[in-house]
Order: C-alpha cells, then sequence, then structure tokens
C-alpha cells in the first residue's frame, strides 16, 4: 500500500513538470511557424563581400588557374623561337693511334694524335624559314589564350548574372515573407477579437508554413550562386562569400547585324589564331621546300705523328693541318614528301578557317535572333505586366482587409505576384545571358550589369 501511495505521490508532483516541458512544443505546433521566425529568415547575412562586374572579372583574369595554365602556352611558343634562331653547335672529334705490335720497343712504329672540329652551315634559307614559323606558331597560341581569356570572362559574366537573378528572387520572396508576417499579426489579432474564425487562421498558418519552406530554397539557391562565383578564382578567394552588386539592365554594344558579322570576323580570336596557324602552314611549305637544299659541313683538323727509331721506317715527329668539306647528294631524298604534307595541312587550315568563318556567321544569326525574343520578353512585363500585377495585390490586400475579398482570394493574388516577378527576373538572366552569347559569338569582350 505504502509502494502505491508514493508512486502516485510522485506522478502528482512530476505532471505540473512535464505539462510545462510540453506547453512550448504545443503552443509552437498549434500556431505554426512563428513571426520571429518569418523575421529572422528575412534577415541578410553581414559577412557577403560586395563587388561589381569589373572588379570581379579582374580577379578572375589574376586568380584563374586554368587561365594562368594557359599562359605557359606562350611562355613554350616564346622558347620555340628562342630556338629557331639558334645555330647547330660544332663537333669535335679527338683521336689517337698507336703502333701495340712493337710497343715498348726501338722498332714501335709513330703514333698519331688528331683534332677536329666541324661546323654545319644550313644553306637555303632555313634558319630564317624557321623562325618564321616559329614566331606564326607564336601569334597563333597568344590569340588562343585571348580567346580562353575571353571565354572565361563571359562565362563568369554569365554566372555573376546569374547570381544577381537568384538574389532577386530570393528579395522578392522575402517582401513577401514581411507581408505575410503582417497578415499573420493580424489574423492573430482578429482572431483573439473574434473578427475571423479559426479556419482563417488555420489557413494563414498554413500558407505562412509553406512559404517558409519556400523562402528557405530561395535563399539557398541565391547563397549557391553567390558562392558559386568564386569557381572562376584563385584558391586565395575560396572562403569569400560575394554579393554582386549591379542589375540586370545591360545592353549588347550593337545589334546591327552587319556590324556584328564585321566584328566577328575581324576580333573573334578564334578566328585570329586560326588564320596565325594558317600562315604557320604557309610558312612551313617554305621551310619544307628549303630542306631541299643539302647543308654544307666544314671540317678543320690537325693531326700530329710522333718520332720513331724504327730501322725499317724511321720517321720524325711532325705536325698536319687539314681543311674539308662535306654535303649530302641530293639524289634520292629531295623531301617530296615533306613538301606534300606541309602542303596538304596548309590546304587543310585554309579550309578549317573558311569553315569556322562560317560557322562563326552562323552564331552571330543565331545569337541575335534569342537575344531579340530574350529582349521581347523583358519588354513584355516592364510594359505594365508587373504594375498591374502589383496594383492587383494591392487592391486585394485593401479589399480584405474591408471585408469585401477572402483569404483565399489575397493569398491567390500573392502567388500569381509571386509567378509573375519570378517570370521577368527569369527573363531578366536569359536576356543578360543573350547578350553574352551574342558578345561571344561577335567577339565582343565587354560587358556592363
Amino acid at each position: 500500500m505504502k509502494t502505491i501511495f508514493y508512486f502516485l505521490l510522485l506522478l502528482l508532483v512530476l505532471e505540473p513538470h512535464a505539462a510545462a516541458a510540453d506547453a512550448p512544443a504545443k503552443q509552437e505546433g498549434a500556431e505554426g511557424p512563428s513571426v520571429e521566425r518569418l523575421a529572422e529568415l528575412t534577415k541578410h547575412s553581414s559577412r557577403r563581400t560586395p563587388i561589381k562586374l569589373e572588379d570581379y572579372l579582374a580577379k578572375v583574369a589574376a586568380s584563374n588557374l586554368a587561365y594562368a595554365s594557359q599562359r605557359y602556352n606562350v611562355s613554350v611558343a616564346e622558347a620555340m623561337i628562342m630556338a629557331s634562331k639558334v645555330f647547330k653547335n660544332p663537333e669535335l672529334q679527338i683521336g689517337q693511334m698507336q703502333d701495340v705490335t712493337n710497343a715498348g720497343t726501338t722498332q714501335q712504329l709513330p703514333g698519331f694524335y688528331s683534332a677536329f672540329i666541324t661546323q654545319t652551315l644550313e644553306l637555303g634559307g632555313k634558319r630564317r624559314e624557321r623562325q618564321l614559323v616559329a614566331r606564326k606558331n607564336y601569334a597563333a597560341v597568344s590569340s588562343s589564350l585571348q580567346s580562353f581569356l575571353q571565354n572565361l570572362r563571359l562565362d563568369a559574366s554569365a554566372t555573376y548574372a546569374e547570381a544577381i537573378a537568384m538574389g532577386q528572387v530570393a528579395s522578392q520572396f522575402q517582401r513577401t515573407a514581411t507581408l505575410l508576417r503582417d497578415l499573420l499579426q493580424a489574423q492573430q489579432e482578429r482572431q483573439k477579437a473574434g473578427d475571423i474564425s479559426d479556419v482563417d487562421l488555420l489557413q494563414t498558418r498554413v500558407e505562412v508554413r509553406q512559404f517558409e519552406a519556400e523562402l528557405l530554397n530561395a535563399q539557398a539557391q541565391a547563397t549557391n550562386a553567390e558562392l558559386g562565383l568564386n569557381a572562376f578564382l584563385g584558391p586565395q578567394f575560396s572562403g569569400t562569400h560575394w554579393q554582386p552588386v549591379g542589375t540586370l539592365d545591360v545592353t549588347p554594344q550593337s545589334t546591327d547585324l552587319f556590324k556584328l558579322l564585321s566584328s566577328a570576323i575581324r576580333n573573334r580570336p578564334d578566328l585570329v589564331a586560326m588564320r596565325h596557324r594558317r600562315d604557320a602552314a604557309g610558312e612551313n611549305i617554305k621551310l619544307e621546300k628549303a630542306n631541299r637544299v643539302p647543308d654544307l659541313t666544314v671540317g678543320l683538323g690537325w693531326t700530329n705523328s710522333t718520332y720513331s727509331g724504327n730501322s725499317t721506317s724511321p720517321q720524325p715527329n711532325y705536325n698536319m693541318m687539314g681543311l674539308q668539306f662535306s654535303f649530302p647528294l641530293p639524289i634520292w631524298n629531295r623531301n617530296k614528301a615533306g613538301i606534300a604534307a606541309a602542303q596538304a595541312q596548309s590546304s587543310q587550315a585554309q579550309l578549317d578557317l573558311e569553315a569556322a568563318e562560317v560557322k562563326a556567321g552562323v552564331d552571330v544569326r543565331q545569337a541575335l535572333s534569342l537575344y531579340g525574343i530574350a529582349r521581347q520578353r523583358v519588354e513584355l512585363y516592364q510594359a505594365g505586366v508587373l504594375k498591374d500585377v502589383d496594383a492587383a495585390l494591392e487592391k486585394r490586400v485593401v479589399s480584405y482587409k474591408r471585408g469585401g475579398s477572402s483569404l483565399l482570394e489575397l493569398l491567390d493574388a500573392q502567388r500569381k505576384a509571386n509567378e509573375v516577378w519570378q517570370s521577368f527576373y527569369a527573363a531578366q538572366s536569359d536576356h543578360a545571358r543573350a547578350v553574352i552569347e551574342l558578345h561571344r559569338a561577335a567577339g565582343i569582350w565587354i560587358v556592363h550589369f
């Protein structure tokens, strides 16, 4: 009996504590997401570092590891120019001949010591043609590096524009969160006063809870887009959270088809690089033809004959100097195969260039067409759709406060406004990308947001 009494007493003591512990959780579950929770989600992070597009692109050019790696191709091409200027090294030959049959006797024959130095002289202008080929290859590599940098800058600009767009979407969700927060506060007060039913308050809480998840998703996408800016930077910026500064009101440098085509043919660095490669292939034909001319080898030699007291063939000590010339006879090999291969490579380089120029023209026309469509989409929203949807939402809020509209009508108007603004920001992002691709096709570097 005592055991049962103590057990009941323990339950009476612990029950208030358990109820107190469960009270906050029960209250939060009943009321749904709190106003403070929405206010916390709408705060901006203070750890982001603002950066303009020009400054960002400057950091990309200075720290991108892939671009730094590509610059070594230019260093290699410079070394090849230096190598093309170098003469062939002379050759030194030193020899000794000694009588080993009669070694150590008075009948030992004289020994011979010799030294020869030879130098090959390139004839037919080989060295000059080799230098021209190396310079053309250097120009091609330099243009390829410029093409890499241009594409890198434009890709980084596209990522920058995407980060701006995602940030604008998150800002729109934050504005909606502020409206819903105010609505939830008003609903709670009106429910306590008995002006609205529990159903309206529950419906508001459901909408707020659903929007809380959407707001988190929008903020996560905006954060990921901003962190994606570091993909184009060096490791020293890997811990930096950038905040792109600017808008997506970007205008192409030109929309005239003739000017864009002319710019593409003249300025696109990939086409410039292909022209240099074509010129290098042409110079290589001249080099192969010059290789038909035999090289002359000139040699200068010295020979010393030692003293010999051999009874049959005595010989005093004496020195001899000699001069020799040698060159191959071009009888079997006239370098026809090398010349034919060089001519084929030159023709191939010319056709590749012409094909690339045709492709560049198609790229410009396609990019200009896509830009026109993207521009029309943006102008469609700016012509009045955004003002109309905001005005409709504002009137719906006023009507709801006056009792002329239902809660579902108000929430539906808010969802429609969000959808329109998200579509507008997506259209702006597509427009910015269209401008970037138009500049890429036309060989234009500059993009301003």
